[in-house]
């Protein structure tokens, strides 16, 4: 048998578990879903880039890389790992 004391602890650790799951338990009040709304369409009188982005990014990334392909850690030069 256990002392009351243990007792007494048991049933108000119970009780208090059970009064919680009880208030978690009820159902918040939840929001009617928003709905999104779309941006305006494009102007049809914007006028298009001149040039197309793909080329204007593939040129940028071919400076970038002659610039690192410039710098020493990059160049042929320098010792290899390991030597």
């Amino acid at each position: 048998m256990l002392p009351e004391p243990v007792k007494r602890f048991c049933a108000l650790s119970l009780t208090a578990c059970a009064l919680l799951l009880t208030a978690c338990a009820h159902n918040c009040p939840t929001r009617p879903a928003e709905s999104l709304t779309l941006p305006p369409p494009p102007s049809l009188s914007t006028p298009l880039p001149s040039v197309n982005y793909s080329l204007t990014a593939a040129e940028s990334e071919r400076i970038t890389q002659d610039k690192l392909r410039a710098t020493r850690l990059m160049s042929g030069r320098t010792a290899k790992p390991g030597q």
